[in-house]
């Protein structure tokens, strides 16, 4: 689809540049549209999230659900080569949220090949196991068949546990999971707020729970680019919340054990293992699977290496990485469409909506930059009015486009920690360097997707690479 559109537009650029020019203002035009609803959709989620902050969920639980202390949280966090640094302040966000003691497990899920991440988390156990019900560690060996990553690493922690839980008899209908990445820090409400919504859903054991992941933990240490990505990804997550047929799990999220049982755990041969874990809730339970949004921040780390190229490199691997999920297209769309129970209906928009977000991802930034400019590669067009009239045209319904960076600007400065005592000059720079987000959404969006996509056509696998994130004083 991907190269075929390409194609198609080249030739008819030629041949009847006109077309093009026309479905390129009506796709400008629908950009407009969508973009401008992301912005209504991010203000009510920012004054969902006003709300949540302002409830004592411990309170509302106890009038509510009196038997909530059964529930116990459990914080998953898959360790690499993150090192102290990364860790204690995640351990030490979870320490902070209000909910029992005896009642949250941290399991840190460390890799064989990375020695130092056994001995770190090892380190942390002894501090920190009187905080905590249990502080369990498991050290994860790479077998035959499985793909060095997250999803791998998720699967033994998690198995690990649920035998280990045979000892503490804890029904496991009544323990919650939250797939945490070693740099997120939740707020003191998430555990009462995540275990108010979970008691309150009906279904709720073939639901997944989302917070809101928002990559300001070192927003102002790193590159523009970086930065820009990290707050269009912060705010596409807020406007999807009211958007149930776009809406997946993504980089946090929790399940209860009893699901993630049944639905046999992450799988430990792919690197999308949040869209895996998705379409096989979906496939397990039918109509019934949904993911239920949590109007809560989780703070994560924006890409940032040791250098700044290194930061641009990393940040384009990672880009990559999450356009691999179109790869899971050869596992939902044979499940999806041979599912007897699944709703005609849902079958339709669950695979419109993937096929869209893969296909939006490689060209939209493209189109709307340069579509004016691909008919011109036709000397007739350039003598037609429709030439001289269309550029003005295409200019003034980007112009309201430009209303939505003030938009974003403004959530960043809300939702983004306070900024260290910096220069004026270079203030001044961080924010001019949003005029660059056109060429970063290039470069960044539509490179990564047509690479990842390409090397899908191929034959061509990526390697999961954890990306390179340093948590700093801010």
């Amino acid at each position: 689809m991907l190269w075929g559109t390409i194609l198609i537009i080249f030739i008819l650029s030629f041949t009847e540049p006109t077309i093009v020019i026309y479905l390129v203002i009506l796709y400008i035009t629908y950009f407009v549209y969508q973009s401008l609803t992301m912005m209504v959709l991010v203000f009510m989620a920012n004054k969902r999230i006003s709300q949540v902050y302002k409830i004592n969920w411990i309170e509302k639980l106890d009038k509510e659900y009196p038997r909530w202390k059964d529930i116990y949280n459990v914080l998953l966090i898959p360790v690499a080569n993150e090192g102290e640094e990364i860790l204690i302040p995640t351990i030490e966000a979870c320490k902070k949220i209000n909910y029992p003691k005896d009642k949250k497990i941290i399991l840190i899920a460390t890799e064989k090949k990375f020695p130092n991440g056994e001995m770190i988390a090892k380190k942390l156990q002894k501090i920190y196991k009187n905080d905590f019900y249990k502080f369990i560690i498991t050290v994860h060996e790479l077998k035959d068949g499985e793909i060095a990553g997250k999803a791998s690493n998720e699967n033994f922690a998690a198995r690990e546990f649920y035998k280990q839980n045979l000892k503490f008899a804890i029904p496991i209908e009544n323990i919650l999971i939250t797939s945490n990445d070693a740099d997120y820090r939740h707020e003191p409400n998430y555990f009462a707020y995540l275990t108010y919504t979970f008691l309150k859903t009906d279904k709720r054991y073939s639901a997944i729970f989302q917070p809101i992941p928002i990559f300001y933990n070192n927003i102002w240490k790193v590159p523009i680019v970086s930065r820009i990505i990290a707050t269009f990804a912060a705010q596409w997550q807020m406007a999807v919340t009211f958007k149930p047929e776009r809406f997946i799990n993504f980089s946090c999220y929790a399940i209860n054990l009893r699901s993630l049982n049944e639905v046999g755990y992450w799988d430990t041969n792919i690197i999308p293992e949040d869209e895996r874990l998705f379409w096989k809730t979906t496939i397990k339970y039918g109509d019934d699977a949904k993911v239920i949004p949590l109007y809560i921040p989780v703070f994560g780390d924006a890409v940032l290496g040791d250098t700044y190229w290194k930061s641009i490199k990393e940040q384009y691997k990672q880009l990559r990485r999450w356009a691999w999920g179109a790869s899971e297209m050869t596992f939902s769309i044979p499940n999806v469409i041979q599912h007897k129970e699944l709703s005609r209906y849902k079958k339709f928009y669950l695979l419109f909506q993937q096929l869209r977000n893969s296909f939006e991802r490689s060209l939209a930034p493209i189109i709307i930059t340069f579509g004016d400019l691909i008919p011109e590669l036709n000397s007739h067009y350039q003598k037609l009015s429709l030439s001289y009239t269309m550029p003005s045209l295409i200019s003034r319904i980007m112009t309201v486009s430009t209303l939505l960076v003030v938009i974003i600007l403004f959530f960043e400065a809300k939702l983004a920690p306070k900024r260290g005592k910096e220069k004026i000059l270079k203030n001044a720079f961080s924010y001019v360097g949003w005029v660059t987000y056109p060429l970063v959404s290039i470069i960044f969006s539509s490179i990564p997707a047509i690479d990842a996509q390409t090397r899908l056509l191929l034959g061509k696998n990526i390697q999961y690479i954890p990306t390179a994130k340093k948590s700093v004083n801010v």
